[in-house]
């Protein structure tokens, strides 16, 4: 119940001038301002109007009425950083400075962290601090920075000289504020942590962290970043290691976090592939002991993967590794689900178990797709029956058009539209398995531009690339003919063909009618000769009957001849002077 006693101004002299004893049984009156109802978990709260005085005690009631209300708020969120906070370590040795950007958090028990201008402090000024808190010099070791509220007054004047014209007021109220204070807190200072590189020595703190919570209920501070301070001095400032958010399993997420950049900075560091045989443990290559229980890792540390054997760039050392295809939407769904399942050790020689999940695109991706594929041998026996009755028919085909257009020439068979030749028999088995095996290498391992030949064109280089099965098994172990399969031999006809025989009679003919034409004319031409000369006959005959007196003949001249053989002709002498 909340009362408030005061006395009216007007009444002040007429009390002063009775007697004390007079004073003494009478109480001052009261004012009940409203009944208080008790309800669970409502703290509460002051009636407040203008003119009602207000003491400690009643800032002190409103202050917890505030805090009440929030308490449930902050309950459903874990201890650690909200939103912002980001911090940074610049410059070098005594002249660094801290800079923290506004932010929320909450502290290990609830409490409200708010930064709403950023926080910029030298590190001199940190370390004083930090000496103050632990009443003790700051040792070397590896600490996490962190971020506290607290209430302090702003104009404590216990260092002003009592007695001088500087002396605040006696009488004047106290300014508290709440402030945010930065501070160290050591978590590690072994030698063998302190000998460590930066990733192996933050990375070991982020694994305790999973362990060992940093938050303290009594001082509410909240880690922002890992530290390793030296002489009072820092040496190197790890952001992320030591930075946990508000949010289940925040220190994995944390381990997670930090693996994801040093990975980053590994492959930066290594951008040309890793060597062909691997010498060195993953804790080795990658700088680390432990990995989170999902994450991702470098494709580099992959080779081959659709391969028989696929291979790691790495030595897995005592780590069992396996293979497994997901789709590529289920990936950050497996990472947030195994995240709290702890870590992976690398160096302690536990046998951890580390399965290499492939993200497949989601289009792609079949439950077998890491199957490896069995020969179908049956497949194959019919592959040999199909090449032998393939070949029976190209013989067939071949003997036919030798059968028909062998022997012509090219303008014979273009006039004729005569199909051209296919002079190549069908491929033997084993060749279109090798040709098969030969494209599906150009599709795994497409060709560089300006190459004028696959680099794996070949049987030999492709026996000694990784491929994937079964076309490794194809070249390996040939799958051998049936017992029924019979080899068709390549026959080649020989002789002309009907048409070119055809063409052979007809130009035969041709020559046999040009030289019955010519005969012909031959015996035309003697037909006209011996007329010729019976007419010369009958001439002569009419010639030398005349000449005879009229002898007569037998009209064929014959009598004539006769006569001819015993008569003598005497040539005519030329005359002596002829005119």
């Amino acid at each position: 119940m909340a009362t408030l006693s005061f006395i009216p101004p007007g009444l002040l002299a007429a009390l002063a001038s009775r007697p004390a004893a007079t004073l003494l049984p009478r109480t001052p009156p009261s004012i009940r301002l409203h009944e208080p109802q008790r309800r669970p978990d409502d703290p509460r709260r002051i009636n407040l109007f203008p003119g009602r005085a207000l003491g400690e005690r009643e800032f002190e009631r409103l202050q917890a009425y505030v805090d009440d209300r929030i308490a449930p708020l902050l309950a459903s969120l874990a201890p650690g950083i909200v939103e912002g906070l980001g911090c940074v370590l610049s410059g070098t040795a005594a002249d660094s400075r801290v800079r923290v950007r506004p932010g929320l958090a909450v502290g290990g028990a609830g409490q409200l962290v708010r930064l709403f201008y950023p926080l910029d402090q030298a590190w001199g000024d940190l370390v004083a601090q930090a000496e103050r808190d632990q009443d003790a010099p700051l040792r070397d070791g590896l600490f996490l920075l962190t971020l506290r509220s607290a209430v302090e007054a702003i104009d404590d004047a216990t260092e002003a000289e009592p007695c001088t014209r500087s002396e605040p007021d006696p009488l004047r109220e106290r300014r508290i504020e709440t402030v945010s204070l930065l501070g160290l807190q050591r978590i590690a200072g072994s030698p063998r942590l302190m000998a460590m590189a930066q990733a192996r020595a933050a990375n070991r703190i982020s694994v305790r962290l999973l362990r060992e919570s940093p938050f303290h209920a009594d001082s509410g501070a909240v880690p922002l970043g890992l530290v390793k301070i030296v002489g009072k001095l820092p040496v190197w400032f790890d952001a992320r290691a030591g930075r946990l958010l508000a949010e289940p399993d925040a220190a994995a997420h944390t381990l997670l976090a930090h693996t994801v950049a040093t990975l980053e900075a590994w492959q930066r560091e290594n951008p040309g592939p890793l060597p062909e045989v691997a010498t060195q443990t993953l804790d080795e290559l990658l700088g680390l002991d432990f990995l989170p229980a999902a994450g991702p890792l470098p494709a580099a540390l992959l080779r081959a993967p659709a391969a028989r054997t696929p291979s790691l760039a790495f030595l897995p050392g005592d780590l069992r590794v396996e293979l497994a295809p997901v789709p590529a939407g289920t990936v950050e769904e497996v990472v947030a689900g195994e995240l709290g399942r702890g870590t992976v050790d690398l160096i302690h020689g536990l046998g951890e178990h580390l399965r290499l999940l492939l993200a497949i695109p989601d289009l792609d991706y079949r439950r077998d797709l890491f199957d490896l594929p069995q020969r179908d041998t049956r497949l194959e026996d019919e592959l040999f029956r199909r090449a032998e009755r393939a070949t029976h028919a190209y013989q067939d085909w071949k003997a036919q058009w030798y059968a028909l257009f062998h022997g012509l020439s090219g303008a014979q068979l273009e006039a004729l539209r005569a199909p051209a030749l296919i002079a190549k028999a069908p491929p033997e088995p084993g060749q279109y398995r090798t040709r098969l095996v030969t494209d599906r290498v150009k599709a795994l391992w497409p060709a560089q531009q300006g190459m004028t030949s696959h680099p794996l064109a070949n049987l030999a280089t492709m026996a000694a690339a990784a491929l994937p099965e079964p076309y490794a098994s194809h070249l390996a172990e040939p799958h051998p003919a049936p017992d029924d399969y019979q080899p068709v031999p390549d026959v080649q006809p020989d002789g002309d063909g009907l048409l070119r025989q055809r063409e052979t009679l007809r130009a035969d003919v041709r020559h046999l009618e040009a030289a019955l034409d010519k005969s012909f004319r031959l015996l035309e031409e003697v037909g006209d000769f011996l007329g010729l000369q019976r007419q010369q006959l009958d001439a002569l005959t009419v010639s030398f009957s005349t000449l005879a007196g009229g002898v007569p003949g037998d009209g064929l001249g014959s009598q004539l001849v006769r006569w001819t053989a015993k008569a003598n002709f005497v040539p005519k002498p030329p005359p002596e002077n002829p005119s």
